[in-house]
């Protein structure tokens, strides 16, 4: 299905070409998900276990000449929390192994949780990540260094890699570390120079909607003049859960690949659903001139390990992207989604600020009474709550939350799918 400039994709088999390579300056390129191995996995990674707990997707990873990852969690042994919604995520410093047992040439640091334990800590995590000989991205010292995109050549192409994130907690200031914000004015004119001195621009995102398996009517509009401003693939990563991807003017945008690994013990907690458990890595082949072709290939973890799926699932997998790469071809499919989204959380969301400010007004010299106002702000600050609460809202106004929940339903059998709830059921078992 096409549309004036876009063109969804179908990956038969797990790929999709785009058209004829440029010869002969050909590289590949594959950028990972969400990767926080904490809990029992960091005593994994302590024993020495690393490279078996990724050892399943190692020869994928092996066959891309550039490979990134985003890691969704500073390093440290230091407990500082910070005050904010949430919560504070830490692994420690060991965990670096995991990522260097992948391989790995690239972190990307620009998301929620680097700036969980403050300031200190983020420079912290960067210096391990340096001392690995690993290149980092997204996140500094201050907000001007932390939007420095990051530099890189392969196969004599010149790379330049931007890295933002949506507006919660832990975003770099002008005297503080932290991380480069979600700011699409601002972005576009980051990409447009960098593409005057780069033959690539990569360009990842970290936000959207958790667990959604389908983006957002706002993303979709970002993301794409992303590409029309330059970029050469646009990446989104944070909801958790794969999502679609789509090529815009020739350009790739992913939506997100879903969690790398990501291991969480309680297997109770509404976080979770089939797809918290399965992703897929996104390999892209590159020449001068972009993109002239995708490889996707899926996996499943569980508190342990990472596992490829067997052949069976794998086929179910790549038909299940196929559909959710369809979605996005269509703007009234994508925003009859998202309604559906915002009627189901919408008013969930609102209770929990309508039970803050009942508290108001506070002593705003109390730290704990501000504390819990931050969840509120998060609410206005973050672009994705921002968005869900303000399209709730005028579903309210407008009469439609009814009509809007009938397409629920859809959401709820992309969240889980069978071949899905199968793994998922044998986690819960085991």
């Amino acid at each position: 299905m096409k549309s004036k400039a876009g063109m969804s994709l179908r990956f038969i088999n797990g790929r999709e070409s785009i058209r004829n390579p440029i010869q002969p300056d050909t590289f590949s390129v594959i950028i990972a998900g969400d990767c926080c191995p904490w809990e029992n996995s960091i005593e994994t990674i302590r024993d020495g276990k690393a490279a078996q707990i990724i050892s399943s997707v190692k020869p994928f990873i092996d066959s891309a000449d550039l490979k990134i990852i985003q890691f969704e969690s500073p390093l440290t042994n230091n407990d500082t929390p910070i005050d904010k919604s949430g919560p504070n995520l830490k692994c420690s410093p060991e965990c670096i192994d995991l990522v260097r047992a992948g391989g790995f040439d690239v972190a990307l640091l620009s998301n929620n949780h680097i700036g969980d334990h403050g300031s200190a800590v983020v420079m912290e995590t960067i210096g391990h990540f340096k001392d690995a000989g690993i290149k980092t991205v997204g996140a500094g010292k201050d907000l001007a260094t932390a939007r420095i995109p990051l530099k890189v050549e392969c196969k004599t192409i010149q790379i330049s890699i931007l890295n933002f994130a949506e507006n919660e907690f832990g975003i770099a200031g002008k005297d503080n570390a932290g991380c480069a914000p979600l700011n699409p004015i601002e972005n576009i004119q980051a990409i447009k120079r960098a593409a005057q001195s780069a033959d690539l621009v990569f360009v990842v995102v970290h936000g959207g909607h958790e667990r959604n398996p389908v983006p957002s009517p706002r993303m979709v509009s970002a993301y794409r003049a992303f590409a029309e401003a330059g970029a050469s693939i646009v990446m989104n990563i944070h909801p958790h859960c794969p999502e679609g991807i789509e090529l815009w003017n020739g350009v790739p945008i992913v939506y997100s690949p879903g969690n790398l690994f990501f291991p969480w013990s309680d297997l109770s907690s509404d976080h979770l659903n089939a797809m918290w458990w399965i992703g897929y890595l996104p390999k892209f082949y590159c020449d001068r001139k972009g993109v002239y072709a995708i490889e996707i290939m899926p996996y499943r973890f569980d508190n342990e390990r990472m596992h490829s799926l067997p052949l069976e699932d794998t086929e179910k997998f790549f038909n299940y992207m196929s559909a959710l790469c369809n979605l996005i071809s269509d703007p009234e499919t994508i925003q009859s989604y998202f309604d559906a989204w915002c009627a189901h959380e919408g008013s969930k969301y609102l209770s929990w600020i309508r039970d803050r400010l009942a508290k108001w007004p506070i002593e705003l010299n109390s730290r704990e009474a501000v504390r819990e106002l931050l969840p509120v702000r998060n609410m206005f600050t973050c672009e994705a709550h921002n968005n869900m609460i303000t399209t709730y809202l005028r579903l309210v106004e407008e009469g439609r939350v009814p009509q809007a929940l009938e397409g629920w339903p859809k959401i709820e059998m992309l969240q889980s799918p069978a071949w899905a709830q199968k793994h998922w059921e044998e986690l819960q078992n085991h």
